[in-house]
């Protein structure tokens, strides 16, 4: 077979589902270090702007090995063969668990940012500590609103939602901290709503 022969599945259109599938796995590759943002940043570009397959292939370049294809199979790496990567981490970070648990003692902030200054840059414990720190923050903006609606409104729904909310940073404070003692690349639900990164998650 000629090494310039292009199979003509790879000329087929490509949906948004399989860019979106395409960019989580390169999103899975920068988390684990594998590319620098600037490459990062190029790459979902050529995704994002892919039309057909060979396109959505051409993104991952170097990143993943493309299998020749062989007579009787026909098979291209095309964009329906992208799989989300696990989220799962090398190592346990301790000192990631302890900025999320230090929130529950410290004033919710000041722990996880005294982990953050004390950590490593590009260290999985700095990371852990910025997601408790910004996790921490919007919790804490939440608490000085509802404190403030109670005080004034003295509304019973008010206090009801205060206090959920207080029940639910409890848990998620101890989810994360666990996620990180046992390694895993645990992204907060509120972070997914609330998207405010005052310390850099990387």
């Amino acid at each position: 077979m000629s090494a310039s022969y292009e199979h003509p599945t790879l000329r087929m259109p490509v949906t948004t589902e399989q860019r979106d599938r395409a960019a989580e796995h390169l999103q899975g590759l920068y988390a684990e270090g594998r590319i620098t943002e600037e490459e990062f940043d190029r790459r979902i570009g050529q995704v994002l702007g892919a039309e057909n397959r060979k396109q959505l292939n051409d993104a991952f370049y170097g990143l993943v090995e493309v299998p020749t294809a062989a007579p009787t199979t026909n098979y291209y790496p095309a964009a329906s063969t992208y799989s989300r990567t696990p989220a799962s981490r090398v190592e346990p970070s301790p000192g990631g668990a302890l900025a999320h648990f230090s929130a529950l003692f410290t004033g919710m902030i000041i722990g996880p940012a005294i982990g953050y200054a004390v950590s490593k840059p590009g260290s999985i414990a700095r990371k852990e500590s910025a997601k408790a720190f910004n996790f921490q923050l919007i919790s804490l903006i939440g608490l000085i609103i509802g404190g403030t609606l109670t005080a004034v409104t003295n509304w019973g729904i008010i206090n009801f939602l205060v206090g959920l909310g207080t029940l639910a940073w409890f848990i998620l404070t101890i989810v994360g901290g666990v996620k990180a003692a046992q390694g895993a690349d645990w992204q907060n639900p509120v972070k997914k709503v609330i998207k405010l990164d005052v310390l850099p998650e990387k």
